[in-house]
């Protein structure tokens, strides 16, 4: 025999009876449901870069860097590019996103500070003179498609 057989056999022989006995399982925690959300985002003027996007659940951190629940960074093939989420949100849920062209990846703005690259958000909603609050880009967390269109400049 080879040793980790002899091993084997010496263990089943000699070891306490208990191991031999089945146990049950440790109690598994009931897990959250999570929610598959693709946001699709058509009219991206061309293919270069990618869309780097974030879905929000929570108004007090609507847009804060780095306080996305989840983040995308889409490749973009004829003018579309797709972000998709697995999250446990339980509540509505907002998208925000950019066109990051030249791969920098930060929203370039000319000299009065408008985007000179393409944004987008959740429910199609724009912004007066600055991006749209997170209730008027929330949506409820349904597993389904969202589809968002791409806006340059104003």
């Amino acid at each position: 025999l080879g040793v980790v057989a002899s091993a084997l056999l010496f263990a089943l022989a000699f070891g306490p009876a208990e191991s031999l006995v089945a146990q049950d399982p440790a109690p598994v925690l009931d897990a959250p449901l999570m929610n598959h959300i693709v946001v699709v985002i058509r009219h991206l003027r061309n293919d270069r870069g990618e869309v780097l996007g974030g879905l929000y659940v929570s108004p007090l951190l609507w847009l804060q860097e780095d306080r996305a629940e989840a983040d995308c960074h889409a490749p973009i093939r004829h003018g579309v590019a797709r972000c998709i989420f697995d999250v446990a949100a339980s509540s509505r849920v907002a998208f925000a996103g950019m066109h990051d062209e030249n791969g920098n990846r930060r929203m370039d703005r000319d000299l009065i500070g408008l985007p000179q690259e393409g944004y987008m958000f959740s429910n199609d909603v724009r912004g007066d003179f600055g991006p749209p609050s997170f209730g008027a880009a929330a949506f409820e967390p349904l597993p389904r498609t969202r589809i968002v269109r791409a806006r340059y400049g104003l």
